[in-house]
């Protein structure tokens, strides 16, 4: 798990678009790109930077990378059928590659499940769940630990990146270490970290 490289991505989307694009995704995306890409989480910013989407993904080195997504580029069900409807919703992309730090069980069950793909629940229900978790960019990891990571390639390298829960209480607290960046965020009904 530890000698993985980890792809944190982020989309900005069109004010108001996030759940349009989270239900293009359920429906006609997210079944896609897992066939090709390591999928780990996505998540839709609720506070922080509004309208941000961060996806997590894991490749055992840059050239399975480069084979994952030039696999994606030739299916035409993502050219063809899911990017003319998703993409136009976008204002910019970032990508940072990264190392883990620390992991945890659950983030060592998404990683080993991976592979396998997922399968969108295309009823009717919510395209987020009712749970939050944290993103900070910087500073120290709190409880509830689902990964640190180290930037090692993109926007701020060398800083800590850390995903956790939110936790169980409806309050706030200050995050440990004063991060740069802390927002909170819902995982997707289909993001194997939930």
């Amino acid at each position: 798990m530890t000698d993985l490289i980890y792809e944190f991505r982020s989309y900005r989307l069109r004010p108001g678009a996030g759940p349009r694009y989270l239900a293009l995704l359920q429906l006609h995306g997210a079944a896609v790109v897992s066939r090709h890409l390591p999928l780990l989480g996505f998540w839709l910013t609720e506070t922080g930077r509004l309208n941000m989407l961060h996806h997590l993904w894991a490749y055992t080195g840059l050239d399975d990378r480069a084979a994952c997504r030039a696999r994606l580029m030739a299916d035409t069900d993502w050219t063809e059928g899911f990017i003319p409807k998703g993409f136009p919703l976008i204002e910019t992309q970032e990508g940072r590659l990264m190392r883990l730090d620390t992991g945890s069980p659950r983030l060592a069950g998404a990683v080993a499940q991976r592979r396998q793909g997922v399968t969108p629940d295309l009823s009717t229900g919510p395209v987020s769940t009712d749970v939050l978790h944290c993103v900070t960019f910087g500073g120290d990891a709190g409880e509830a630990l689902i990964g640190t990571f180290t930037t090692l390639s993109g926007e701020a390298t060398g800083q800590r990146v850390t995903l956790s829960d939110h936790g169980d209480g409806p309050g706030l607290a200050l995050p440990p270490g004063n991060p740069a960046i802390h927002e909170l965020m819902r995982p997707a009904s289909f993001s194997p970290l939930r």
